[in-house]
């Protein structure tokens, strides 16, 4: 049966991934830097940890110094035409990137352990389309993977892998506990034209 689910593994080169990694983290203990920061932190009524990773946006003028994001862009277009190829009905919805690349970290403990989909967040998410994921790193096996709900499918974290896929009720998601390393990817939307 068809999941909507795309992967593309080893596409991203070591050499952007690294390089990615190691922006990400001179900026985020740059004092000037703090305001680009967010910190993500929630807590289900339980008490038990909901979301915990630190992330930034990719357009910033920082990272577009190394032109990371037009690299990422480029790569991501090849992607996105191959699904829109498997699923045209998405051709005419006047997909778009832009202000979508975010890099993510989620160090050992951590992880987004809420069930959720793209589409929910807020007013602004409604748009979102297609949703695209990079693993930045490896990850050891059985750690860290993104679950997928309704489709009963784990994917596991392997530096360079490219997923995309729908950004609504159907692709309800999480990402499992991280527990010997950080975890690092860069992730965003394809969004309809609104204008």
């Amino acid at each position: 049966m068809e999941d909507f689910i795309r992967v593309w593994p080893n596409l991203v080169s070591q050499e952007i991934c690294g390089e990615t990694i190691d922006v990400f983290e001179s900026l985020i203990v740059n004092p000037d830097f703090k305001d680009n920061i967010f910190h993500n932190k929630t807590q289900f009524s339980n008490g038990s940890l909901g979301r915990d990773d630190i992330a930034l946006f990719l357009d910033h003028v920082d990272f577009n110094k190394g032109e990371l994001a037009s690299k990422y862009l480029f790569i991501l277009q090849d992607c996105i035409t191959e699904y829109l190829e498997d699923f045209p009905q998405l051709k005419y919805t006047g997909l778009t990137n832009y202000r979508s690349l975010k890099i993510q970290r989620t160090m050992p403990l951590g992880g987004y352990h809420q069930w959720h989909y793209e589409q929910a967040a807020d007013k602004a998410s409604y748009a979102r389309e297609v949703t695209w994921m990079i693993y930045l790193n490896d990850m050891p096996l059985g750690e860290a993977e993104t679950e997928f709900l309704f489709q009963r499918r784990k994917i596991q974290p392997t530096r360079g892998t490219v997923v995309m896929w729908p950004a609504g009720m159907t692709h309800v998601h999480r990402g499992l506990t991280v527990y010997t390393q950080p975890k690092y990817i860069a992730t965003g939307w394809y969004s309809k034209d609104t204008n």
